[in-house]
């Protein structure tokens, strides 16, 4: 085995709860607004249900192999070569999550706080530190993930507390005042971004020792990063406004300058900050994780560890050429993303479960 770490069920649940908020929590709330508007915190309510079936589809996946990886189970059932094909079309979508996460990183610092500073450099220095924390293995990755959890819950508390004088209910208003049909707009949006990419977990659970409390996890983690998602997209329209939080390439972001305690403690969007890149790196982390993982067992190696620095060079040349632009970026993610999401997230896994399924109800009559 590749991997001879264990973690618990509590620290899955963790795990689950920092990979949901994520990159999300920064960039979210303005491609939402700018398909729902002020109802855009209906659609992401409704996409936290709509979400629960998926993390269903894979937890029935975990149940059918236990023991195996999500590579692992593509060639058990789909056979060796079926099988590795299936399992480089779900390593190529988290390469991209992988490299999407470093260029977020990279713009956000040059646009909002080290403006002079080369984004190749904040890019580098970045997954490296990544690569040091996929080096040391999945139980320091996720200990270190406990030991920073408690702090992104007291920012995200401190942060919700100061906004509350500064929210305007009127900019909720009216509630569906453009239909149902943004709302659904937004909702096929939202999925690919953060709920579809919850497969990658499949890479994790054959380690985590408490297989039934994992799966109750695994919906209490996808709820509760839901739900902060959901706070952040509702205070970003009662404090900026749908209009202004559409226009924002980091709407949450800004929310830290209107922050106003007394003319005394004003403009902390460094708290804002520290979230974000706290969760960021740890779901940069496990993508990173699961993608070398999951290589080198295509590769049938016995070392994920020496896929490490051939792959940080792939993901940093990636993120600096796959998108020419911002506005080339947003139109992938808006025309492109979501049904490359479905696909390789949804409708393969489904069909993985569903072939498994039959295969192994085929081997038990024939065994008796």
């Amino acid at each position: 085995m590749l991997e001879k770490g264990k973690i618990n069920a509590g620290e899955f649940h963790i795990l689950v709860i920092i990979f949901t908020i994520g990159s999300s929590i920064l960039v979210v709330p303005a491609s939402l607004a700018a398909i729902t508007k002020q109802d855009a915190w209906i659609a992401t309510v409704l996409t936290i249900l709509i979400s629960l079936s998926f993390i269903l589809l894979y937890n029935q996946l975990t149940s059918l192999y236990p023991s195996m990886t999500y590579v692992e189970c593509n060639e058990k059932v789909f056979g060796k070569w079926i099988g590795k094909i299936a399992s480089l079309l779900f390593l190529f979508y988290f390469y991209y999550i992988s490299s999407a996460l470093i260029r977020e990183i990279g713009d956000f610092f040059t646009t909002q706080i080290m403006v002079e500073t080369p984004i190749q450099m904040i890019m580098t220095m970045f997954l490296l530190t990544s690569l040091i924390g996929v080096r040391l293995g999945l139980e320091v990755i996720c200990r270190t993930a406990v030991i920073f959890f408690p702090w992104i819950i007291v920012l995200l508390f401190l942060v919700f507390l100061f906004l509350l004088p500064e929210s305007k209910f009127e900019n909720v208003q009216p509630i569906f005042g453009e239909g149902m049909k943004p709302i659904i707009n937004g909702i096929y949006h939202s999925l690919g971004n953060p709920y579809l990419q919850l497969l990658i977990f499949l890479m994790i659970t054959p380690f985590v020792t408490e297989k039934a409390k994992m799966k109750k996890a695994f919906y209490i983690g996808t709820i509760i990063g839901g739900i902060v998602l959901t706070i952040i997209i509702i205070f970003s329209i009662l404090v900026l406004g749908a209009d202004i939080s559409a226009r924002q390439s980091y709407p949450s972001y800004i929310l830290g300058k209107k922050i106003s305690i007394g003319n005394f403690l004003e403009r902390i969007e460094v708290i804002v900050g520290i979230i974000w890149i706290l969760t960021i790196y740890f779901k940069l982390t496990i993508c990173y994780y699961g993608l070398t993982l999951g290589l080198a067992q295509v590769l049938g190696l016995k070392n994920y560890k020496i896929l490490l620095f051939p792959l940080a060079f792939l993901i940093i040349t990636f993120a600096i050429f796959s998108h020419p632009d911002i506005v080339h970026f947003n139109e992938f993610d808006t025309k492109t993303w979501p049904l490359y999401s479905l696909t390789i997230c949804f409708f393969l896994p489904l069909l993985l479960l569903v072939v498994g399924k039959i295969r192994k109800k085929r081997s038990a009559f024939q065994s008796n």
